[in-house]
């Protein structure tokens, strides 16, 4: 679940059958970048660290077809925070866009909210997490670069990877249970239950705290 073109059949049928599932109208009128303002991630990269979760709405129609999931949904996208020499970064998985090839990629925080991409965007934090369990997540989430993406949206499936369940799993190393049978759906011809995005916020298991909030 991704905010990038989509440009494979399968992620759309997919994506479809969430929306169509979901009988909720798509509101395009609130995604055109004329009528948001996103802010440059200079004024708050200080205050970000390895584990932040990161958050977007997309500006494309798998953007829109994902937040039809669930009752107004506010984002379609979700990554993970890692700081490298003071800039901070978002390890997250994507499908296969264009010429980019799909599945979990590591790109500056600035590309991953520019105008380009995101009309929307906020960032949350479990305030409890220790130096260790920081630095966990961070590993976790760098062990999963390089997977594909996961069109069937599983869980379970190790060897490929969806955006919150890269973010899910991620946190379950550091032995952190982000979320809970509440943030899941079933989606009819997917295998088992999906997490979608915006519900990593809307039903943690644990307590999340708002760093920032980029919304219009």
């Amino acid at each position: 679940m991704a905010a990038g073109k989509l440009r494979r059949i399968n992620s759309a049928v997919v994506v479809a059958v969430i929306g169509a599932s979901a009988g909720l109208p798509v509101n395009s009128a609130s995604l055109v970048r004329d009528q948001v303002a996103v802010a440059k991630p200079n004024a708050f990269a200080p205050q970000l660290r390895d584990g932040d979760i990161v958050l977007r709405r997309g500006l494309d129609m798998m953007s829109r077809l994902v937040m039809t999931q669930g009752d107004a949904a506010r984002f379609s996208h979700v990554g993970l925070i890692v700081v490298r020499h003071d800039t901070p970064f978002v390890i997250h998985a994507m499908p296969a866009e264009g010429e980019r090839p799909g599945g979990a990629i590591l790109e500056p925080l600035a590309t991953f909210m520019s105008a380009a991409e995101a009309a929307d965007v906020a960032i949350y934090r479990d305030t409890a997490l220790s130096a260790a369990q920081r630095g966990a997540i961070r590993q976790a989430a760098f062990a999963q670069l390089g997977l594909p993406f996961d069109e069937r949206f599983q869980l379970s499936n190790t060897k490929k990877v969806y955006c919150t369940a890269l973010v899910v799993r991620a946190y379950a190393d550091a032995g952190i249970r982000l979320v809970d049978e509440r943030a899941t759906i079933q989606v009819p011809l997917l295998p088992e239950r999906v997490v979608p995005p915006d519900h990593i916020r809307r039903f943690p298991a644990i307590p999340l705290s708002l760093i920032a909030s980029l919304s219009p």
